[in-house]
C-alpha cells in the first residue's frame, strides 16, 4: 500500500483543511473532519503517511504515532489513535468515515501560519514523547499518571533515582495548577518524592499491599485528579531539562531570545497555486 491512513480524535485544535507536512523523510498528511459531498457519510480526522515505495500497518503505524507524539507535545493536548487502514491512490490519501467514534470537542481551525515539530535525537527522547502523549491521551486518570511517571524511568531503573529527582526540581515548576497542588501537598507532606512514587505510581501499578488506587473509590479518584497536574508538569520538565526536547512556550522562547527567527524544528505554512497548503522548514 502507498498510504497508511489513521483516523483519531485530536485534544487540541484541528486544522480545518487538508495539510501536508514533511517527516523524517515521509509525507504526512492531515485531513480534517468533513462531511462527503452530496452523502451523509461524516469523514473523520485522519493522519496518513506517504511512502512511494509502500509501506505496511507496521512501519507506517509507527511513523504516524511517532509524528503525532511530535504534534501532541507541540500542542500540548492528546492524540486518540482510532483505527488505521491503507490505500493506493497515488494521488490522494484514503478518507475514513467517523462511524460511531466519539467526535473531537475541539474546534478545527484555519491551518498553522508556523508550526513547531520537534526532532527526538535519541530513543529515549523518543520514547518519552511517546508515554507523554498517551498521558495526555488515555481515558484513565491513574493510567496517565502512570505513563507521565514512566517517564522518569526512562533515566531512573530505581524509585530512589526517581524520587531525588522529583525532590531535586520542584523548584523549576512555574505554572499552575502544578504550583497550586504542591503548595498543597507541602502542607501535609515532608517528602513529595516520595509521596508521589509510593502513593502515586507504586500505588497504580499493584493491587496488592498498601497503599492502592482502588478505581471504585471516589476519595481516591479525587486525588489523582489532583496529583496528575503535578506529574504532568514534572515529566515535561523532565524531558525539557534532562532529554533536551524544547516546550512550545520555549521553543519560542529561544528563538526570540537568538535572534536567530529560524530553526530545523520549525516549519512555515505555504500556500500552492493550486490552492493546496504545505508546510516546509523556515530558512
Amino acid at each position: 500500500m502507498l498510504w497508511l491512513d489513521m483516523a483519531v480524535s485530536p485534544r487540541f485544535s484541528w486544522p480545518r483543511k487538508q495539510v501536508e507536512i514533511p517527516f523524517e523523510g515521509y509525507k504526512i498528511v492531515l485531513q480534517p473532519l468533513r462531511k462527503v459531498p452530496e452523502s451523509p457519510m461524516e469523514l473523520a480526522c485522519t493522519v496518513s503517511v506517504f511512502d512511494i515505495d509502500g509501506t505496511t500497518f507496521e512501519i507506517g503505524g509507527t511513523v504516524a504515532s511517532r509524528f503525532l507524539s511530535r504534534l501532541a507535545w507541540s500542542r500540548n493536548g492528546g492524540v486518540v489513535e482510532l483505527f488505521p487502514a491503507g490505500s493506493n491512490n497515488p494521488k490522494r490519501p484514503g478518507w475514513l468515515g467517523q462511524g460511531t467514534y466519539g467526535v473531537s470537542g475541539y474546534a478545527q481551525v484555519e491551518p498553522w501560519d508556523y508550526l513547531y515539530l520537534p526532532s527526538a535525537e535519541t530513543v529515549e527522547s523518543d520514547l518519552a514523547l511517546g508515554l507523554f502523549r498517551e498521558g495526555m491521551s488515555v481515558n484513565s486518570v491513574p493510567f496517565a499518571f502512570l505513563s507521565f511517571f514512566k517517564v522518569l524511568n526512562i533515566k531512573y531503573g530505581a524509585g530512589a533515582g526517581q524520587k531525588d529527582w522529583i525532590n531535586n526540581n520542584l523548584e523549576h515548576l512555574l505554572y499552575s495548577p502544578a504550583v497550586d497542588r504542591l503548595n498543597e501537598l507541602r502542607q501535609v507532606e515532608n517528602d513529595i518524592g516520595k509521596y508521589l512514587y509510593e502513593e502515586g505510581r507504586c500505588a497504580v501499578a499493584h493491587a496488592h499491599g498498601n497503599p492502592l488506587v482502588n478505581p471504585d473509590n471516589y476519595s481516591d479518584k479525587r486525588r489523582m485528579e489532583s496529583d496528575l497536574k503535578l506529574m504532568k508538569e514534572l515529566a515535561a520538565l523532565f524531558i525539557e531539562k534532562e532529554l533536551g526536547v524544547l516546550s512550545d512556550s520555549s521553543f519560542w522562547k529561544s528563538l526570540r531570545e537568538s535572534h536567530l527567527g529560524s530553526s530545523r524544528d520549525l516549519l512555515k505554512k505555504v500556500e500552492l497555486e493550486d490552492g493546496s497548503i504545505v508546510y516546509q522548514h523556515d530558512q
